[in-house]
This record gives C-alpha cells, sequence and structure tokens, in this order.
C-alpha cells in the first residue's frame, strides 16, 4: 500500500512530532511519503518528504499514485489550512487530533475569507437554527462564541470529515460522537507520542527552584478551559502547605487570559509560589518535566480529540491531575488523578494529596508510564493505520452510492427522519456489509 501523509511539520507542533514517529514506522510495513505546506524551519524526517506551496500545487495526477490520501486536522488554522483545502478536492482518511474545530473555521471565515455571514450559514448548516442564533451573537459586534464555553456545542468536526473515506479518533468518546453523524467507516486509535525522558536537562537551580520545593506544572497553551485560574484557587485553600510549593505554568498565553492569572495570584496571595513563564524553549520544557513532582492537565471544556501533553507527563512518570472529562476520564483510574469538572474541593483535595504523600506520587507516577508505554505506541497505530486504510478504500463505492441516494432523497423532498430512509439504509446495509468478503466491515 502506497499513502501520502499531510501533516504540519512545524517545530512548533505537537501533531507533526506525532506525525513524524507514526510516519517512520509506516515505512516499515508500507510506502509513505510524508506531505506538509510550510515553508519555514521543518523537523528532519527518515521517510521522502514532499512540500508543496499550497493545496491547489498538488495535481490530481500526484495523488492518483497513492491508494490512499491521509490528512491529519487540528484547530490551528495556519497548519491546516491547506489539508483541509486539498481534502475538500481529494477525499480521503481524516485523523481528528481535536474534538472542537469550531477556531478554525471562526478564522478562516472571519480573517481569511472576511465573510462572518458564510460563517453564519455554516453553522446553521450543521446544527440548524440552534447554531444560527449562537452563530448571530458571533457576528461583527457580538460575542464571540469560539471564546466562551459554548463552543463545545458546536464543534464543527462534522465539517471537516464532509465526504471523507473514513475517520481515525484518538479516543472513544469522540469516535462516538462521530460515528453519530458520518456514515462511514470510523476507528478509534490511541494517539502515538514519545519522550525524551533521558535527554540532557537544566538543573533545579537554574530553573530557580529550590530543592525543598514541591515542583507542580502545567503546560500547553494557556487558554481558560486549562483552568489555571482553579489552580490557583486550589492552592490558595491550602494554606501553609501551598508554600512548600513552587507552581509553574508554561506556554503562551493572551495578554487578557494573563491578567486574569496574576489577578487571581495576587487575590490568593500566592506571588512567591506560582509563575507564569509563557512560551519557553523545548529543553527548558523538558527540564521542567524533568524535575516535576506533580503535573497538572486540566480541560474543561475539553476541545481535544487527546492529550499529546498529558502523554508526555505520564511518559515521563509524573503523577498528573486531570479533569474527568473527554479523553482524559478514559484514562485508568489507578493512572492519573481525576477531579470532576466545578468541584473545587476535589481539585484541592487533589493537590493536597500529591503535595503531602510521597508514595502515592511515585505509585501514580509508576502506574501512567507503564501504561503510557504500553498504550501510546507509534507502530500499533501504523499497523492500524494500514488495516483502516484497506477497510476504507473498500466502503468507497457504498459511501458513493450513499451520497447519489442522498441528493435524489433531498432533490424529491424526503427529510431524514421518514421512514424510507430507515428501510433503505438497512437494505443497504444488509446487501454490501453482510456478505464475507464481499463489502466492509464497518457498522
Amino acid at each position: 500500500m502506497k499513502l501520502a501523509w499531510f501533516t504540519p511539520f512545524s517545530r512548533s507542533s505537537a501533531i507533526a512530532r506525532c506525525s513524524l514517529g507514526i510516519v517512520a514506522e509506516l515505512a516499515k510495513i508500507a510506502e509513505v511519503d510524508l506531505c506538509h505546506f510550510e515553508a519555514g524551519q521543518s523537523r528532519e524526517s527518515s521517510v521522502p518528504v514532499k512540500r508543496f506551496r499550497t493545496a491547489s500545487d498538488v495535481d490530481e495526477q500526484t495523488l492518483s499514485k497513492y491508494d490512499v490520501v491521509v490528512y491529519n486536522f487540528g484547530n490551528h488554522l495556519p497548519f491546516h489550512r491547506e489539508i483541509f483545502l486539498l481534502s475538500r478536492r481529494h477525499p480521503g482518511i481524516c485523523i481528528l487530533h481535536d474534538f472542537v474545530m469550531h477556531h478554525f473555521f471562526a478564522e478562516y471565515y472571519f480573517s481569511e475569507l472576511h465573510n462572518p455571514e458564510a460563517y453564519a450559514l455554516l453553522i446553521e448548516r450543521v446544527y440548524g437554527d440552534d447554531g444560527r442564533a449562537a452563530a448571530e451573537q458571533s457576528l461583527p459586534g457580538g460575542k464571540r462564541m469560539w471564546e466562551s464555553d459554548a463552543v463545545a456545542r458546536f464543534p464543527l468536526f462534522e465539517e471537516v470529515i464532509r465526504g471523507a473515506l473514513g475517520v481515525v479518533t484518538h479516543s472513544e468518546f469522540f469516535r462516538k460522537r462521530v460515528e453519530d453523524v458520518f456514515p462511514g467507516p470510523v476507528r478509534r486509535i490511541p494517539l502515538a507520542y514519545d519522550a525524551e525522558p533521558t535527554a540532557p536537562v537544566l538543573s533545579r537551580r537554574l530553573l530557580n527552584v529550590e530543592e525543598n520545593e514541591l515542583l507542580i506544572v502545567t503546560i500547553g497553551h494557556v487558554n481558560p478551559n486549562k483552568q489555571v485560574i482553579a489552580v490557583i484557587d486550589a492552592l490558595g485553600c491550602l494554606g501553609p502547605i501551598a508554600q512548600r510549593v513552587k507552581y509553574v505554568v508554561l506556554g503562551p498565553c493572551s495578554p487578557e487570559h494573563k491578567r486574569l492569572l496574576e489577578a487571581a495570584i495576587g487575590r490568593m496571595h500566592l506571588e512567591p509560589v506560582v509563575q507564569l513563564l509563557g512560551q519557553v524553549s523545548d529543553e527548558t520544557l523538558r527540564s521542567y518535566l524533568s524535575h516535576a513532582d506533580v503535573c497538572v492537565n486540566l480541560r474543561y471544556p475539553a476541545f481535544e480529540g487527546a492529550s499529546a501533553s498529558v502523554i508526555e507527563e505520564m511518559l515521563f512518570g509524573k503523577p498528573v491531575i486531570v479533569t474527568d472529562t473527554g479523553f482524559f476520564a478514559e484514562l485508568p483510574d489507578e493512572c492519573v488523578l481525576k477531579v470532576r469538572p466545578d468541584r473545587g474541593s476535589e481539585l484541592t483535595a487533589a493537590l493536597e494529596r500529591a503535595i503531602t504523600d510521597p508514595g502515592f506520587r511515585e505509585r501514580l507516577g509508576k502506574a501512567a508510564e507503564q501504561f503510557a508505554r504500553r498504550e501510546f505506541r507509534a507502530d500499533h497505530y501504523a499497523k492500524e493505520i494500514v488495516d483502516f486504510a484497506w477497510e476504507a478504500r473498500t466502503a468507497k463505492p457504498l459511501l458513493g452510492l450513499a451520497d447519489q441516494v442522498a441528493i435524489e432523497f433531498n432533490r424529491m423532498g424526503i427529510a431524514s427522519d421518514m421512514a424510507i430512509v430507515d428501510n433503505l439504509a438497512q437494505a443497504m446495509r444488509s446487501t454490501f456489509c453482510s456478505m464475507p468478503g464481499s463489502g466492509p466491515s464497518w457498522r
């Protein structure tokens, strides 16, 4: 099998890092070209790399040489714009790294196309009248939906997978959501990620962390859904216990949200305890992870299909406090410490236990590392992708037939809730999916 693997390739992209490990394993069992659009500094790869300037530069003759084209999707427009545009023209397998793709489309329609009305029409087409009403509030002069928790109600991943041959997710909750709206094959494959726990690191002294301080870290883009303010408030409730702690937050943060974080730090009198370091080098990030005693990785609402950061923390053998939602809820209870959303008392208790019980930290970190090394493997991912690619190719004729039937039903005025739709779906399923060796195995 020959695959084209379209991915971001920037050094600042976690998806690029995932892709490198996966394509290296894919190359052992299939032919694969790593394809990307970035013009700046990119990563090095052991497999053939093809760089295109734009989606329009990728012609059908080039794509016809591949059995399947694979597209990696996240919600950052600069990394995924050309990948999305190409996928509209040439269907393939969509790998969804983010559950909420709304930010991608909001920036695309407002900043790229300068067409707010087209954005509202998209939301209406996907989510009906409720979506239209919410979208109108985000039109110029209104409160932008994608900057609030409401965005999780309108994730817009549906638009990414429209017309795809198949969809890959990295969690069960996301797989089920996709299956509700996508008629083709869907597979959950655990995200493949690696860590570098043996690479050189800076000392605690160089990081300005005292040997007797317990180091807690949060990494990644510091958005409101990371719940850093909740962590600050919980530390403030611990009184003298918090004075034993150094809580370091690493990752880019908007000026507006940083002001809110600084206000929370001042309100809780935690200036000596909490540090907001912003964007740091890979070496500094790796050093803080290496020395961390506890990691806090909260999400509410959960926008991701999985979390590379929590996987990396587990691979480092760290005890991690997570929110009991989305992908994080699927991690084994013996590997992470879960707290329910909006339960400040649970977060305070979790932090107190993690700070005061070194034996618990050691047991949790060891179990996390063992699980992560078994579960999040590039070789397993590569084998699943090749198997799924054959399945998606087999399903292609049936998906084409389903599209044609949908067009005819729409022309005839047949609504999706009419009995004829279910009856025909059952007939197609029994005809194409029940005969051994004659059709796809999905559904």
